[in-house]
């Protein structure tokens, strides 16, 4: 089958969408099939993951959006670059991520004649942009033959504004590159019991919370330490939050290679994320438990249908710092615990291997490609 993978977060851009094109893109190889992801041009010189799969147009542009910082690919050429793709690949099936999303999710339904199936994977209490153009863009949404949810939480934000029947497939995780075997960041093998945090600097990751809990964490547990992997423009704004008294504490590490960040979660003897808003379904969380870590995250719709509450890990109400520590501290204090949490979230995460998630995947495409009169059993590539 030829594949058509339309995203606008791709590397070097990171998170769960990029994660997920990426990831089912190598599993749809596997099985055979001919992907080209198609993606924005970048304005940086780091053009190390361009692979014969990737089309590039476009350019990308940075904005502000759900208390985070998102991705938008614009540009005039846009029709034109992506008819000559479609002519070049002739895609059984394109798979749109995002695709409310200006604007080049919109422009590839609008353009692209073969079945499209669309990914959503937004979740937040209401929009005010869906709300004003729910109607304009119900034409959009209507050149859907399908439709993956990856949470079944995004579902709920979906539907609310375009009812319709949601297939609920989530992300996955790479279960080999994060697993308790990898070997820790010996720099951090000292004694100190060492707290993380992973995510992009943003409101909505909450960190300011968790570096607030960290003084009531620190008064109970003098040797721990909080490690904060990530980056963003809000880095030395999150600094401040910091006491002076603490900031040997308090590790910012900006962006890691990808290769270092599974040592960066084994090294960690808990994972803290505070999310307030915005988490459909929380990439981080099935890392963590992946890595044989337990958790302590906010009760937020996207989380607690990853996380049972007391089993791989604990939820608390969000933007409580108290409640952050007590359950920091609790984790710390029970090493028992923390083994068997991280135990049973390792067993949880082997559900969302990406081979596993990819299978329901591929389903879903033939059950669409069948309703349309094609093949309903896997194609042979046509390389």
């Amino acid at each position: 089958m030829r594949i058509g993978i339309v995203t606008q977060a791709y590397f070097p851009i990171h998170g769960g969408v990029t994660e997920n094109a990426h990831h089912t893109a190598l599993e749809l190889e596997k099985l055979g099939h001919d992907v080209t992801i198609i993606t924005a041009n970048v304005n940086r010189d780091d053009r190390k993951f361009d692979h014969r799969r990737l089309r590039r147009v476009g350019f990308d542009v940075t904005i502000p959006a759900n208390g985070a910082f998102g991705n938008i690919t614009v540009g005039f050429k846009l029709p034109r670059e992506l008819r000559a793709i479609e002519r070049e690949k002739k895609f059984d099936l394109v798979q749109i991520h995002s695709p409310m999303d200006p604007v080049l999710p919109l422009v590839a339904l609008k353009v692209f004649s073969a079945p499209k199936v669309g990914t959503f994977h937004t979740y937040m209490d209401s929009s005010v942009g869906l709300t004003l153009f729910r109607k304009p863009l119900q034409w959009y949404f209507d050149r859907l033959s399908g439709r993956i949810a990856v949470s079944t939480a995004a579902e709920k934000f979906a539907q609310k504004y375009f009812p319709a029947d949601y297939r609920v497939i989530p992300n996955g995780v790479d279960i080999d590159r994060f697993n308790p075997s990898v070997k820790p960041l010996e720099k951090y093998q000292d004694g100190y019991t060492n707290i993380l945090f992973v995510g992009r600097l943003e409101p909505r990751k909450g960190l300011k919370f968790l570096i607030q809990a960290m003084p009531i964490v620190l008064a109970a547990i003098p040797k721990a330490r909080l490690i904060v992997v990530g980056g963003g423009v809000l880095r030395e704004y999150y600094r401040r939050f910091v006491m002076d008294e603490i900031a040997d504490r308090v590790i910012f590490t900006g962006f890691v290679p990808a290769e270092d960040l599974p040592r960066y979660y084994r090294t960690a003897d808990l994972c803290v994320s505070p999310a307030t808003q915005g988490e459909s379904f929380g990439i981080v969380l099935i890392e963590a438990m992946s890595a044989g870590k337990p958790i302590v995250a906010s009760d937020i719709e996207g989380y607690n249908t990853v996380i049972n509450d007391g089993h791989e890990g604990f939820l608390v109400p969000k933007e409580h710092p108290l409640k952050l520590a007590e359950k920091i501290i609790e984790l710390i204090q029970n090493k028992p615990l923390r083994l068997a949490m991280g135990q049973r979230g390792r067993e949880k995460a082997l559900g969302y291997s990406w081979p596993k998630v990819t299978s329901q995947i591929i389903r879903y495409f033939e059950e669409i490609l069948g309703q349309k009169g094609k093949p309903s059993r896997k194609m042979a590539s046509r390389r």
